[in-house]
């Protein structure tokens, strides 16, 4: 007999590929099982049976493969390329691969950037499980090797793998994996893998080449499911109207009218917000519009946005109000004291909107049983099962998620007291005893939604007398969207808000001293991420103000950049490739061009602006924008490609044109008429670059987000040299600029 060891050598790991099934979690990876049962010895599998080693992969004697996928999909691919990372090493035919959404509370399955919760947010999805899932895969494939081995009697050395096969090249003999799942032994301990036996880039068969993304077709076809398709017996509906301000409470509610409208069911009071139940949801809409309720007075700090920013601006330039410390290198206060001169500048920005497309919806149904099955799209199972939990005071074993697929999220669909329309859906279902739709209209989701914060900057920058930047200091004045949105999160983050204060530690540049602090100011709106997070405006102030420094010392933009960057090479070579594919040295007539160097996290990115502006209307033209990025190994190109393009044209959309303003607690906005967002035949040419790169793969999906609205604003000064310091720049901001 030959031996069957579960060791092979690297020579035969690196040519192989395989399949099966393994989790890691934050105790590394899980034992293998028999269905849903752990095996406790080597044991032969019933061919009627799939094989589920652990709870990564299930192998079907059919050949069908089942890939568990622990993030969510929001449109930006990520249910194609993170399974795809477990099926390269598998070798697996991604033909033959299903897809399944991860549905429980599992820390087995979570993030290990979010300390193994189930939570997509600020594109760490790759990067989270890259290397678990190569890992993985990688043991699952060995177990299908060595399974083959034993049938054959043959060395495990001899044989190797190809897609959904393991072969034989001396015989010719050729194993299906699922032919493989009728007899394989699963092993007690699962073999160790280290790095060095992981496949070369090299040897890739998907990884950087692009593959069909698993969730179009369903979309195309029009049988994808949205929270708002989904329809169980016994349903009805509900159309809420909530508080017009944060804070205000029913006093009185007068529903005769309500109950004569056709399909009228019931009338729920919830905390801050009264609920129509109806038959259909059009019946709950009518009844809604028919109801009559008195509420309690605003409470007097009400926010008002243009007051409250004139307030954060004040904060922000007194020096003696000291913030919350975000980053600190050097002696910032004597660079100041000593230097040869100063610049300083004011930037702004106002409350944003998400805007997804897909219409925020839910079903709930509570049951007497004391059990709640919830269908909704959300960001994290996790916290929206432990929500649910929290919410209805049972344990989350009671709990029944059903992860919906959704038409954009960009930040909103995080924790369940986010999302109102699940909450309430639970709340009426508990209260009539069952199952509940919420749908929110585009009124109920623009003025009772959730926002990005506004925030004033107060940038300094301290000169030596040759020009040098020697010292950099960045205040933001903002309310705290953490402490709101994710209080778990708060209570261990130290006083430092990620969502805030992200994107100002201006990590490329080499600034001796450099400080960059958080004012936080009360909160009086509902506060959550939004795309880009606070990168989205930190870096539209620190890249705006490194233009001012570079023309203010009479240095070009990019050469200033450069020089910063000097010990960063791969920075560089970002910069570099950007001056070369937007020509930045060509003279451009009555054309500006701008440029902003502004990655997200680990990953860098560099794009410019080229645009044009009617002196007369304010309105700004654009013409071409360009964007260069190192996110490491690339999974997906074309789809990297496609999150890099969509992250410009939605920052494009954010700095011309979204606005949120809000009087006495009341969002002034109603529907798309008066929150304008671009247009198709607004958007430019949008031309990017990937670098090639064997570093590890980092996020893209808000990448091309921060270096949008400064780029513009730095473009603008190069056309008309009028400085445009607070986003959005409407016309009647642009034209102020041009007069001052």
């Amino acid at each position: 007999m030959a031996q069957h060891d579960l060791t092979v050598d690297r020579r035969v790991l690196l040519k192989s590929g395989g399949g099966l099934l393994f989790t890691i979690g934050s105790a590394g990876l899980v034992a293998g099982c028999e269905g849903e049962q752990a095996i406790e010895a080597p044991g032969n599998v019933s061919a009627q049976s799939p094989i589920s080693p652990n709870i990564w992969v299930t192998l079907y004697p059919d050949d069908r493969i089942k890939i568990m996928f622990a993030a969510t999909e929001m449109g930006q691919g990520a249910m194609t390329h993170v399974p795809l990372i477990l099926a390269e090493e598998m070798d697996a035919a991604w033909d033959k691969v299903e897809v399944e959404t991860v549905a429980v509370h599992d820390q087995a399955y979570g993030n290990p950037i979010f300390g193994n919760f189930l939570y997509t947010a600020g594109s760490t999805a790759v990067e989270g499980y890259f290397d678990p899932l190569r890992i993985a895969g990688a043991q699952a494939r060995l177990i299908l090797l060595n399974a083959a081995a034993r049938q054959w009697d043959l060395p495990v050395s001899e044989l190797e793998t190809e897609p959904s096969f393991v072969i034989h090249r001396g015989s010719g003999r050729r194993l299906s994996y699922g032919e493989i799942a009728t007899f394989a032994q699963m092993p007690q301990t699962l073999p160790s893998v280290d790095n060095s036996m992981l496949k070369p880039i090299g040897d890739y068969r998907y990884i950087g080449k692009s593959v069909p993304r698993t969730d179009v077709p369903s979309k195309v076809k029009g049988a994808a499911e949205y929270g708002i398709d989904v329809r169980v017996p016994g349903m009805l509906y509900a159309s809420v109207l909530r508080s017009p301000s944060e804070g205000q409470t029913p006093l009185s509610v007068n529903a005769d009218k309500a109950r004569k409208a056709s399909g009228f069911v019931d009338v729920v009071e919830l905390p801050n917000a009264v609920a129509i139940v109806g038959e259909t949801y059009w019946s709950a809409v009518e009844a809604r519009r028919a109801l009559e309720v008195t509420w309690s007075d605003a409470p007097s700090e009400a926010f008002d946005s243009e007051r409250d920013l004139e307030e954060y601006a004040e904060a922000a330039a007194d020096l003696t109000k000291k913030g919350t410390v975000w980053r600190d290198a050097g002696d910032i206060d004597t660079a100041f004291e000593t230097a040869a001169a100063s610049l300083q500048a004011e930037y702004r920005s106002d409350y944003a909107y998400h805007g997804a497309m897909e219409p925020a919806a839910s079903v709930a149904h509570v049951k007497d049983t004391g059990e709640a099955e919830l269908w909704v799209g959300t960001q994290t199972q996790s916290m929206t099962i432990l929500g649910v939990a929290a919410l209805l005071d049972i344990a989350p074993e009671k709990v029944t998620l059903h992860p919906m697929l959704m038409g954009g999220s960009f930040g909103f669909r995080v924790p369940l007291t986010e999302q109102k329309w699940a909450e309430d859906a639970l709340l009426i279902s508990k209260a009539i005893g069952k199952p509940i739709k919420v749908v929110w209209s585009r009124e109920d989701d623009l003025k009772t939604g959730l926002y990005r914060p506004v925030a004033a900057q107060f940038m300094r920058a301290a000169l030596s007398e040759s020009g040098s930047l020697v010292g950099w200091n960045q205040r933001v004045a903002s309310a705290s969207p953490l402490s709101f949105m994710n209080p778990i999160r708060w209570k261990g983050a130290e006083g430092k808000d990620i969502i805030a204060m992200n994107g100002s530690e201006s990590p490329h540049y080499a600034i001796p001293n450099k400080r960059a602090e958080h004012l936080i100011m009360d909160r009086r709106a509902r506060l959550c991420a939004l795309r880009g997070v606070s990168a989205s405006y930190t870096a539209f102030a620190a890249e705006s103000f490194v233009d001012e420094v570079a023309h203010h010392t009479g240095q070009d933009p990019l050469d200033l950049r450069l020089a910063l960057c000097a010990d960063a090479p791969r920075v560089r070579a970002v910069l570099e490739k950007l001056g070369e594919v937007c020509n930045w040295r060509r003279d451009r007539g009555e054309r500006g061009i701008g440029l902003a160097l502004a990655g997200y996290k680990k990953s860098i990115a560099a794009g410019a602006v080229e645009l044009s502006v009617d002196r007369q209307t304010g309105e700004i033209d654009l013409h071409k924008v360009w964007i260069v990025g190192d996110i490491g190994l690339v999974v997906s190109p074309r789809n990297a490609e496609a999150q890099m393009r969509g992250g410009v044209v939605y920052a494009l959309s954010l700095a011309l044109k979204e606005q949120i303003t809000i009087v006495n607690g009341q969002t002034q906005q109603n529907n798309f008429y008066d929150y304008p967002v671009l247009r198709m035949n607004e958007v430019p040419d949008i031309d990017v670059h990937i670098l090639p790169t064997d570093n590890p793969p980092t996020g893209v999906g808000e990448l091309g987000v921060p270096m949008t609205a400064p780029a513009i604003s730095n473009a603008v000064y190069a056309a008309t040299g009028a400085r445009l310091r607070h986003v959005p720049f409407l016309p009647a901001r642009v034209r102020a600029a041009l007069n001052a």
